[in-house]
């Protein structure tokens, strides 16, 4: 946890050492700390020389408009799911058999219409439930506790990526130009999700939620301002290849 006395520790060290010129080893330490969190107040630290991690297996999860899950494989059968713009959302959902760390950055691949607009604004989280269903919520901005595993956001008009500079793991966007929608018209869309690292133990469900405004309450999001309107529209499977990326780290 970042306000825990060893990651403060640490943090000290790092402005004493390169501000301060302080002698402390901290040159020497590894370049990379992982914290891999189970639950709020549980998870394991250790330490990497690079990142992302050169053992992550980048594993797309499917996502089916028909049954609201996250499969392995595409879909055949192409689906959609369409919600309130302003006041719905939708989520899909999987569950695993086996012990699972997923530690990087995840990216969402949406295929996605706007029906009564020409722009969507697109919030994403990602989320983990106990084998009971309960949420397990971790620690966010300024030691808020009722955080996602992580968030992304995306305003579609700014879809256009740099391909210079984006990864298969981490789109990057170009920010040159609004491209607006038309009537009808169906866009591949790609959404980074800030990093993070979690470990779903059998049972343990990861969620991932699509809406028009923030994923949660708190006062550094206030996205008020958004351009939605209309109808939302998710297009699933078939042509539609909506999956959700997600960072492996084999055991």
């Amino acid at each position: 946890v970042y306000y825990s006395p060893e990651a403060l520790e640490m943090q000290t060290a790092f402005f004493d050492h390169f501000l301060k010129g302080a002698d402390n080893g901290f040159d020497t330490r590894p370049r990379v700390r992982l914290e891999v969190r189970d639950t709020l107040d549980t998870y394991s630290v250790r330490s990497e020389d690079t990142w992302p991690l050169p053992a992550t297996v980048l594993t797309p999860l499917y996502l089916n408009a028909a049954t609201d899950a996250l499969a392995d494989t595409q879909p055949t059968d192409s689906a959609v799911k369409r919600y309130d713009a302003v006041e719905g959302g939708a989520v899909f959902r999987k569950t695993f058999s086996e012990e699972t760390e997923l530690t990087g950055n995840m990216k969402l691949k949406l295929w996605v219409e706007a029906e009564g607009a020409d722009d969507m604004d697109l919030f994403v989280a990602i989320r983990k439930y106990d084998a009971s269903g309960e949420e397990i919520t971790f620690y966010a901005k300024a030691s808020y506790t009722k955080g996602p595993v992580a968030l992304g956001w995306l305003r579609v008009s700014q879809r256009e990526l740099d391909p210079d500079r984006s990864t298969p793991a981490q789109p990057v966007l170009a920010h040159e130009r609004s491209l607006p929608l038309s009537s009808g018209e169906i866009v591949p869309v790609e959404i980074e999700i800030l990093p993070s690292g979690t470990r779903f133990m059998p049972g343990e469900t990861l969620e991932v939620s699509v809406q028009g405004r923030d994923q949660m309450d708190h006062m550094a999001l206030a996205h008020k301002t958004t351009v939605n309107a209309g109808q939302h529209v998710i297009h699933t499977g078939g042509d539609y290849d909506s999956h959700l990326l997600v960072p492996v780290i084999p055991k």
